[in-house]
């Protein structure tokens, strides 16, 4: 059963005039550039999204009621104020492009309901999605890099944030 490693940044959270540069959907890798930046704040229909403490504790509820209905496993989350971590694996076969769809689905609907306004951006478009390699990736992931971030952090055998 393969784990992934889902990172979702929340909206509009990295700009593209940030000092180490930005990702572009098609482009890849790209060096800081202030008038596209500027140029998408004008474009943009909402505000910026920040993770707060309310917030991470929502998405990890979120994702763990998600993944109970569609019967895939979070092992861990971690978040900090402008992204968040999962692990998930499932047994039958989803394409981990549709899983990540479905999960941002899920994770926007709750937000919009539980925080407001419905309809909005809550994730930028796209997202990491990365296979973990083994036991000791994901070991890891769930002992020193999630809890490594600021935010709420959450494992297996914890009580629910």
């Amino acid at each position: 059963m393969p784990v992934y490693h889902f990172t979702l940044h929340a909206y509009r959270s990295w700009r593209a005039d940030n000092r180490r540069g930005y990702v572009h959907h098609t482009d890849g890798l790209c060096k800081p550039d202030k008038e596209i930046a500027d140029a998408r704040d004008r474009l943009a229909k909402f505000d910026e999204v920040t993770f707060d403490e309310t917030i991470q504790r929502l998405l990890i509820r979120a994702t763990l009621e998600t993944c109970r209905r569609r019967n895939w496993r979070l092992h861990g989350a971690g978040n900090d104020e402008t992204h968040l971590h999962l692990a998930i694996s499932w047994k039958r076969f989803e394409p981990v492009d549709d899983v990540m769809n479905r999960l941002k689905n899920a994770l926007s609907f709750v937000l919009g309901k539980e925080i407001g306004p419905r309809g909005r951006k809550w994730f930028v478009r796209g997202g990491s999605r990365k296979r973990v390699n083994d036991s000791e990736h994901l070991d890891y992931l769930l002992d020193r890099y999630f809890p490594d971030h600021p935010g709420v952090f959450w494992r297996e055998g914890f009580a629910v944030p």
